[in-house]
Order: structure tokens, then C-alpha cells, then sequence
């Protein structure tokens, strides 16, 4: 009898298993696909992000067991509920498939947290509609609007795969494109991302490891003027790796049409290529921290063009920042070693403000540079504030230029010194930017070599420039450019001063005429215009005699 009721016992027990390991999972199986619609939709729905907008599936599939939940969802659609305010992000997504598992309902319960083993999503498609970013107030997390939905504690993934991701952001206003990126592919193990996260102002998430690539992605901005373009972007956290194989920044409108459409002189500005490679990025400090940091970018190929209309009235109350101040008001902490140029080229053309047809162009080309310890970080500017340039190139194709430039990070005036050279330039080799804005042609002429040594700040220079040339002959033929303001009459303007030039230096007996450099900073140019004056001072000094003190006075008047 004993022997029967163990039987008994042990038969019940068995049974109780089965129940527990197939039953409950049968009958919690039946109740999520039953429900599933609703189940899912308030998953995605109770988020800030899709807080007011709806779901629709065209196919749920759910597979509980102990280990966790098996979600397969296919053709998901979000859109935005038809009294969602005109001021909140209004969102649609399509997904062909979505492939979820591993979901812990426990953690979801218990913690109000997303705990997965992995993630699959496959030909997703994002549209989003929004007004002005600053009316969102999205600059400052910590000031962000009060949330609509509730975000979970934490969402947590161990395997994520996104294969043929897109995102286009529009303006709610004039349904123009601002934000534009296709063809996604991510691999990432062991990410994690919080409310914290999310609350904070410079952690964005935690992740293991992660590799990827976008085919294009584009960015508009200046009032949809301009629209910068990336493609063929690679990143490897593994390898510490991020490549952008072609960089355009394209103006939208034609040279002349982008500046009339501005009451000042404004310059208009085109990338036509460029190739840029971060070597040694700390992916980590970039995620946790909002900090760039990087051993080296390289900076391959690039190619910009720079226009200026000298008709249009100048700005003077503009206040461009010097090297040191510009890397300061950077928005994003930044630590970069060394900044590598290679096989640059840069040209600049500007309209003169006289009756001439043609607009002045020069241009430096073969220019390949290095520029070392760029920071705005304290704790490094601490132990490294000096930031060096160091460069190489060639004017027109003739002249070959070396710079060499030394900014002082944490002097409170600007301080930083420039040395360098320009050796074999063919004179003639200028005539296209003179001829337009002045009457003044180079018949002939070589600079044979120019060294210029300057220690400046943020409101004057001073230095020493020595320039030998020889067989220098001026055409002159009209007076109308003593009044211009524009670099290139300056140019003409000294090269034609009443003082006799000599066409030689040094002279017929040997004697080496030495120039002196002064010049007191506009404060409404750039720091690029303050360094060509300084030159340009020490080189009006060498050819028509003038010494610091009459360089003071010149510039005093101007």
C-alpha cells in the first residue's frame, strides 16, 4: 500500500513538472499571442520618443519558455495619432523585420527594465517630422521638456544586428530635409543605455564592442543653403577606427547668388572633396562621455574653394575669434594629437569693388601639414598648451611656402609666434589676382627666397622679414586702386608706392635691405587675414623703406 502512494505521489509530481515546464509556457503563450497587438504596442508607445503615436503590425509572433521570450514581428508601421500637437516630433517608421529574443519579462516587471540576449532588425525606415531644433530645446538635456511617456530604467542588449537602416529628419515648417543618413549595417555586442543616460548631458550609452558603416549621410543647414555630405563611413571599435572615405560640403546656390542673398560680405564656401580618418579613437570616452579623442586625423585630398564679393559692405562689427578661442567654444570636449593635411588645395577668389569684369584668384595647392595638440580639454591643457603648425605648400603652382605657427593655449592675449618661407616664386605667377583688382601688373620678377620670424597676440605683430629677389618690373597702368580695401589692391597699392622700387635685393653691390613687420589686428578679419598683413607689412617694408614706426602710423589710419 506504502509503494502505491509513492507511485501515486511520484506519478503527481511528474505531472506537476510537465505542467510547470510545458503547460505554463503553453498557457502564457496563448494569452501574449492573443493579446499581442496591445502587449507590443504599449512596449513601444509608453516611450518618451513615441509617446502619441500608434502601431500596426502585419504579422506577431511570440514563443515564451523559461530562457525567455521569442518576438518576431513583421511589416511594422509607427505613425503619429492625429491629435499629436503640431510641436511635438511626429514619427514614422516602417520595419520589414523585427527579430527579438531573450526578453526577460521579470526585469521588465520587477525593474521596468528591457533585457535582451539579441536583436535582428532589417530594412528599417525612419521619417521624422519636427520643428526648430532650438524650439525642442534639445541642447541641454538637463533642461528638457518634461516626458509625455515613461522610459524604462535601462535597455539592455547583448547582440544587436541592423542591417539597411535609413533616417530623414524634415522641418514641420518648410518640409525641407535637415538630417538625411541610408544604408546603416551595425554590429554591436553588450549595449546598454539608461534613463540616466538619457538625462545627462554627455553620456550617450555603454556598449562592448561595436562595427559598422553608413552608405551616405547628409546634413542641411545655414537655412538649408548648404548640405554637407559623408559616404562610405566606417567605424571599429575594435580597431579604434573611424573613416569617412568622401567629405562634400556643397552651397546649394551658385557663387554670386549665395552672397547678394546676405546684407553683408559674407563668404561662400565650397568643399568639392576630401577623405577623413580618426587613428586611435577612444570609442569609449566618446559614448561615456561626450570627448573626441583621437591620435591622429587624417585629413586626405581636400579641396575648397572660397569666394568673397568685395562689392557687398564689410561687417565690422563681427568679432572673429583667434586659433585659441575657437578651439575653446568648441561644444564637444576635443583632445587630437595631431592633425595630419595631406595633398591639400585651397583657392580663393574675390570680386573687387571696381568696374573690372573678372574676379582676382589665388590659389595654394601640394599643401600638406601637421598641426599638434589640439585641446579644449582643462586636465590636458594643464600638461600640453601649445599648439604647433607646421606646414608646407605651394602658391600657383610656383612658389614653395613653409610655415611654422606656435599658439599658446592658455595666454589670456592671443600670444603665439610664426616663422617660415617662400623660396623660388615666379612674380608673374600673382598677376591673376592682381590684374582684376588693381593696375598693376608684374612684367617680371623672382623672389628668390623670404623669411619672415613674428611674434604677435591678439591685437598687434611685430618681427623682422627678409626677402631677396631680383629682375622685379611693374606695369603700372591707372591710379584707381589706391582706395580699394580688398587684400589684392593692397597688394597693388604698396608694389606701385611713389618710392623708387629696387628691382634687386641684394642690391648691385651685395647690400641686403631687411624689412620690419607691424601690423595692428583688424578686429573684424579673420586670424588668416591677420597673418597674410603681417606679412605684407614686413614685405611693403623691404621695397619701399619704411620702418615700424611709419608702419604705425600706416596702420593707425587704416
Amino acid at each position: 500500500m506504502k509503494k502505491k502512494k509513492w507511485v501515486i505521489f511520484l506519478g503527481a509530481m511528474l505531472l506537476l513538472i510537465v505542467f510547470v515546464l510545458e503547460g505554463v509556457p503553453f498557457l502564457v503563450n496563448l494569452y501574449l499571442n492573443k493579446n499581442a497587438n496591445e502587449i507590443v504596442s504599449d512596449l513601444i508607445t509608453r516611450t518618451d520618443d513615441f509617446s502619441g503615436h500608434q502601431v500596426k503590425f502585419g504579422q506577431i509572433k511570440l514563443d515564451y519558455d523559461y530562457r525567455g521570450t521569442y518576438l518576431e514581428l513583421d511589416s511594422v508601421a509607427i505613425f503619429p495619432a492625429e491629435d499629436l500637437s503640431p510641436n511635438e516630433v511626429k514619427i514614422n517608421l516602417l520595419a520589414d523585420r523585427i527579430l527579438l529574443s531573450g526578453f526577460l519579462w521579470k526585469s521588465l516587471w520587477l525593474d521596468n527594465t528591457i533585457t535582451l540576449d539579441s536583436a535582428e532588425l532589417r530594412n528599417v525606415r525612419i521619417n521624422s517630422l519636427s520643428p526648430s531644433l532650438d524650439s525642442l530645446k534639445l541642447k541641454d538635456k538637463s533642461q528638457a521638456k518634461q516626458s509625455s511617456g515613461k522610459d524604462y530604467k535601462s535597455i539592455q542588449v547583448a547582440h544587436i544586428n541592423i542591417r539597411d537602416f535609413a533616417i530623414q529628419n524634415r522641418d514641420v515648417v518648410t518640409d525641407s530635409a535637415r538630417l538625411e543618413l541610408e544604408g546603416l549595417n551595425v554590429v554591436a555586442t553588450d549595449f546598454i543605455i539608461t534613463k540616466k543616460d538619457l538625462e545627462q548631458p554627455d553620456a550617450l550609452f555603454s556598449v562592448g564592442d561595436i562595427d559598422g558603416s553608413i552608405a551616405h549621410s547628409y546634413i542641411h543647414f545655414n537655412q538649408y543653403r548648404n548640405v554637407l555630405h559623408a559616404e562610405g563611413i566606417q567605424f571599429d571599435k575594435g580597431k579604434r577606427s573611424l573613416e569617412v572615405k568622401a567629405v562634400q560640403l556643397d552651397n546649394k546656390l551658385d557663387k554670386y547668388a549665395y552672397t547678394r542673398s546676405f546684407a553683408k560680405e559674407t563668404d561662400w564656401i565650397e568643399l568639392i572633396k576630401g577623405s577623413v580618418k580618426l587613428v586611435n579613437m577612444n570609442y569609449d570616452a566618446y559614448f561615456r562621455k561626450n570627448l573626441i579623442e583621437s591620435e591622429k586625423l587624417v585629413i586626405a585630398d581636400m579641396e575648397i574653394n572660397v569666394f568673397r564679393d568685395k562689392r557687398k559692405p564689410d561687417d565690422t562689427r563681427k568679432r572673429p575669434k583667434m586659433i585659441n578661442e575657437i578651439i575653446k567654444s568648441i561644444p564637444k570636449d576635443l583632445h587630437v594629437d595631431v592633425i595630419q593635411v595631406d595633398n591639400g588645395y585651397v583657392s580663393y577668389e574675390e570680386r573687387p569693388d571696381n568696374d573690372g569684369p573678372v574676379a582676382g584668384k589665388i590659389f595654394f595647392d601640394q599643401i600638406n601639414a601637421k598641426i599638434i595638440n589640439i585641446t579644449n580639454v582643462p586636465e590636458m591643457l594643464d600638461m600640453h598648451n601649445e599648439l604647433t603648425l607646421k606646414a608646407t605648400a605651394s602658391i600657383m603652382g610656383e612658389g614653395k611656402v613653409d610655415l611654422n605657427v606656435t599658439y599658446f593655449l592658455q595666454d589670456s592675449t592671443g600670444r603665439f609666434t610664426m616663422d617660415g618661407s617662400i623660396r623660388n616664386m615666379e612674380i608673374t605667377a600673382i598677376n591673376p589676382m592682381l590684374r582684376p583688382a588693381t593696375q598693376v601688373e608684374a612684367r617680371s620678377g623672382v623672389i628668390d627666397e623670404m623669411t619672415f620670424d613674428i611674434n604677435a597676440n591678439d591685437l598687434e605683430g611685430t618681427g623682422n622679414l627678409v626677402m631677396k629677389y631680383h629682375d622685379l618690373a611693374i606695369d603700372i597702368r591707372g591710379k584707381s586702386y589706391g582706395k580699394g580695401q580688398n587684400i589684392f589692391q593692397k597688394i597693388g597699392s604698396f608694389l606701385t608706392n611713389k618710392l623708387v622700387i629696387r628691382s634687386e635685393n641684394p642690391g648691385p653691390k651685395g647690400e641686403l635691405k631687411e624689412g620690419t613687420v607691424y601690423f595692428k589686428r583688424d578686429q573684424s578679419k579673420f586670424i588668416f587675414n591677420y597673418w597674410w598683413k603681417l606679412v605684407l607689412s614686413g614685405m611693403r617694408s623691404t621695397l619701399t623703406g619704411e620702418d615700424e614706426e611709419a608702419l604705425r602710423k600706416r596702420s593707425a589710419k587704416q
